[in-house]
């Protein structure tokens, strides 16, 4: 996810195409070592696409982005249908504690 974060910072920077460097540099300055396998694996699934309409097509997964065990993403996930089903109990409150954090970044890339 850092490389993906650098990349669209680096887009919103006005680099329109960055490269291995424009991430290591992005990635550095918080002090963290890069992979160059994942930043090129990273900028050759978003080059030449609009960051802002695949942040827009991803937005709804973004909020469910899994971030605990299987059982705990499978639970989420059976919350979700339970809560998109009309309930006259339901108060809003998520009382269940799961995070909402189920997501597949597979539009991201497409």
């Amino acid at each position: 996810m850092r490389y993906v974060a650098a990349y669209m910072l680096a887009v919103m920077g006005g680099i329109e195409n960055p490269s291995v460097d424009d991430l290591k540099r992005i990635i550095g300055s918080v002090g963290i070592d890069s992979d160059n396998e994942k930043i090129n694996l990273v900028i050759s699934k978003l080059k030449g696409k609009n960051v802002e309409e695949l942040v827009l097509k991803s937005q709804g997964l973004l909020a469910s982005v899994c971030g605990g065990s299987e059982s705990t993403c499978n639970e989420t996930e059976v919350s979700r249908e339970d809560k998109e089903k009309p309930n006259d109990e339901d108060d809003g409150n998520d009382s269940d504690g799961s995070d909402g954090s189920n997501v597949s970044f597979g539009l991201l890339f497409d």
